[in-house]
């Protein structure tokens, strides 16, 4: 399943630069409160997150260079409490997230490029919220679920343009994705209803990739593709075997428009054990025949060696580097980054403190997320990666 995590408190943003940037003395202090996480950063180096501001939680951003360079914003909109997990950043400026209506429900919702203007994006008709997880670097699709009491349903929504009193007017229109089909795999288990369902990474070619899991948290990650007649896709399973066996709960996470794909997987025990260990493992899937939709799933390698922690690869970029968090040899989770090129060879990020992760990274290798010290709260981090 999907992991929420809340935003804890901190106290000051570190970033640290290339050869050419030095950013920490661009950025300087967390401005709005003590704590904050970057979860995308796109092109224009632009990276978002969530952060605390005078005790609410918001979506929050900065510019890592530029003429913007250290200039933090916020939305303006509080997330009431909700546990609030990334959101995304398009190359056009427009962000995505999740906050929460009047009554306490999760919405999806969006804020153009200058941030002053902000789009419920809405629900399935007959359910009570929604979420929106991701929007493909064009700035055209937008993904996420929507939910009722039932479960929830994998979802994208898709800008349509008109001209109202001389002026341009975009409205944004959601779609149901497939969820049929799935039965015959042998991953799905006799008797278990898979009846959540959420789409967590876009990319421009219109891959949406997610997963989908029951009651129980058996989960299967799947990938829909378009189809040619235009706002309709086809769901396809992606595997769940690879060279260290099966596994019987996998979850993509993030799609590159090469096809390549982020995420994890695990062992098949459940998150946890009877002994309380948690084993989740970070994956890629590499695409080995587009056209055939065919890939093959990777067991990245953890920073110990070792099959157990909680390891997941959550972004990954068109220039073949995966990012995310791995448990190294001391037990401490750490901002790693993976080649889809030598998936065995896992190498830190060079966050400071002693623990941290990172959530995305884009094709000029700045990867973003947080990190902490001692038992500190979470600190926002962005690296450029050499």
């Amino acid at each position: 399943m999907r992991k929420l995590f809340g935003i804890v408190s901190s106290a000051a943003l570190l970033l640290i630069g290339s050869v050419q940037l030095t950013w920490a003395q661009y950025l300087g202090q967390y401005p709005f409160g003590t704590s904050a996480a970057l979860y995308d950063v796109n092109a224009a180096g632009v990276a978002i997150g969530w952060g605390d501001v005078s005790g609410d939680t918001e979506m929050v951003g900065v510019s890592l260079f530029g003429p913007h360079a250290g200039q933090w914003f916020n939305s303006g909109v509080s997330s009431a409490g909700l546990e609030v997990e990334g959101g995304a950043i398009a190359g056009t400026g427009m962000i995505v997230g999740t906050i929460a209506d009047s009554s306490g429900n999760a919405r999806a919702y969006a804020w153009t490029a200058d941030h002053r203007v902000g789009i419920d994006l809405g629900t399935l008709s007959g359910d009570t919220g929604s979420s929106a997880f991701a929007i493909n670097p064009g700035g055209t699709m937008i993904v996420g679920l929507s939910y009722g009491d039932y479960g929830s349903t994998a979802v994208v929504w898709t800008p349509d343009v008109d001209w109202q009193n001389g002026r341009q007017v975009t409205t944004w229109t959601i779609h149901k994705l497939p969820t049929g089909g799935l039965e015959q795999t042998g991953q799905v288990w006799p008797g278990v209803t898979l009846n959540y369902w959420g789409g967590y990474g876009v990319n421009d070619r219109g891959q949406i990739v997610g997963d989908a899991w029951s009651e129980q948290f058996d989960e299967i990650a799947v990938i829909w593709n378009p189809l040619p007649t235009g706002r309709k896709w086809r769901i396809d399973q992606l595997p769940h075997h690879s060279s260290s066996g099966g596994h019987k709960y996998t979850e993509a996470l993030s799609i590159n428009n090469k096809g390549d794909i982020a995420g994890d997987v695990n062992l098949g025990e459940g998150w946890c054990d009877s002994n309380g260990v948690c084993t989740d493992l970070p994956a890629l899937w590499r695409v080995e025949s587009p056209l055939a939709n065919v890939w093959k799933l990777d067991e990245l390698t953890t920073l110990s060696g070792a099959r157990v922690g909680w390891n997941t690869a959550w972004g990954i970029n068109d220039v073949g580097d995966v990012v995310g968090v791995s448990v190294d040899a001391g037990g401490n989770s750490q901002a790693t980054r993976w080649l889809v090129t030598n998936p065995t060879k896992p190498m830190l990020l060079g966050f400071p403190g002693d623990w941290g992760q990172a959530y995305q990274v884009n094709d000029f290798r700045i990867a973003v997320g947080f990190y902490g010290i001692g038992n500190g709260p979470n600190l926002p981090a962005a690296v450029a990666i050499h």
